[in-house]
């Protein structure tokens, strides 16, 4: 398989003095489904961040289909950010608008900026939309409030926001972290249909064992900023279990 990103020797240091990654080198072939596990505090959420270029790297190379973009900036950055969609723990929904308006809301920058404040979105753009909707299950709610809807259905929604940009790799930061265990599968199942059917790289980051074991196709481990582990989810065993979370750790299964 080609190999679509690529991590160097990647560090972060925060102005405070916390060193979140220590020189994490790993690449992503494309259609994986790469998970990312570990700790709260490991780097996961830093990991994702310095990929879109949310946050400045400290130094090393992230590099897309051979193009380094590790420090791009303006134009080249925007053009980037447009191939990688993101999908947080909290949802990020404008609460007061309709689910559709929060999914086109997922094409801002391709058109002009007072199209966009007056909602005049061309009906080609809301057909994607909707379409969006019904590849995660809820075009029936796309008059619907978005805050009228369950935690699971606004965790979809912003999917289908993220897929307006048509990522090629679609980074999710602990999707499912505030959600109920039935409700983290029907999630996790959608974002395995985009993976499968439609070939998006998903990079993922998961606290639940089950979750990876039942998704992933690799998995990278992070412990303080490093990684410990790297391989399929079926080598993660007892021992390695207790060496990514500690001693204490108990693996919750979530059904």
């Amino acid at each position: 398989m080609n190999t679509i990103l690529s991590v160097e020797k990647l560090e972060k240091i925060y102005p405070n003095g916390t060193h979140a990654l220590k020189g994490i080198s790993f690449s992503v072939a494309q259609g994986e489904f790469l998970v990312v596990i570990g700790l709260s505090g490991s780097g996961k959420s830093t990991l994702l961040r310095c990929i879109n270029r949310l946050i400045e790297p400290t130094s090393g190379t992230i590099t897309f289909k051979g193009n380094d973009v590790t420090h791009i900036k303006n134009k080249n950055l925007r053009e980037y950010r447009r191939k990688i969609g993101m999908v947080f723990q909290q949802f990020n929904l404008i609460k007061r608008r309709s689910v559709l308006e929060n999914v086109l809301a997922g094409h801002l920058g391709s058109i002009s900026v007072w199209k966009s404040i007056a909602g005049k979105f061309p009906q080609s753009i809301k057909n994607d939309a909707l379409k969006n909707l019904q590849i995660v299950g809820i075009e029936g709610k796309a008059e619907n409030r978005a805050d009228s809807l369950s935690g699971g259905q606004q965790q979809r929604v912003a999917i289908a926001r993220s897929l307006m940009q048509k990522p090629e790799i679609l980074l999710a930061d602990e999707p499912v972290a505030s959600l109920d265990p039935a409700t983290s599968h029907s999630v996790m199942q959608y974002l395995e249909r985009i993976n499968k059917e439609f070939g998006t790289t998903v990079i993922c980051n998961l606290h639940f064992l089950s979750l990876v074991r039942q998704y992933a196709t690799r998995v990278i481990a992070l412990k303080a900023g490093e990684i410990v582990f790297e391989g399929i989810p079926a080598d993660i065993d007892e021992e390695w279990f207790k060496r990514i979370y500690g001693e204490e750790a108990v693996d919750v299964d979530i059904r």
